[in-house]
């Protein structure tokens, strides 16, 4: 389960990460900076779960021992 990274500030609107929905609850992950330009970063439930466990993925496949000697 995602832990809520600001419990209180889902708000209605688009999720930036992979389902580019519009119009559903949303929370602020960070803010993106391209050159100049700086936008927050939002995504909704699906979606921050989806992170989530791409993370502990990662995290786990970092922390196996390799095969390589």
């Amino acid at each position: 389960m995602v832990r809520d990274h600001f419990p209180d500030r889902w708000h209605s609107g688009t999720c930036w990460l992979w389902c580019d929905r519009d119009e559903l609850p949303v929370q602020w992950l960070g803010t993106v900076e391209h050159g100049p330009l700086r936008v927050p970063l939002t995504a909704c439930r699906e979606c921050t779960d989806r992170l989530t466990e791409r993370v502990h993925a990662t995290a786990r496949a970092s922390t196996s021992p390799t095969e390589n000697a």
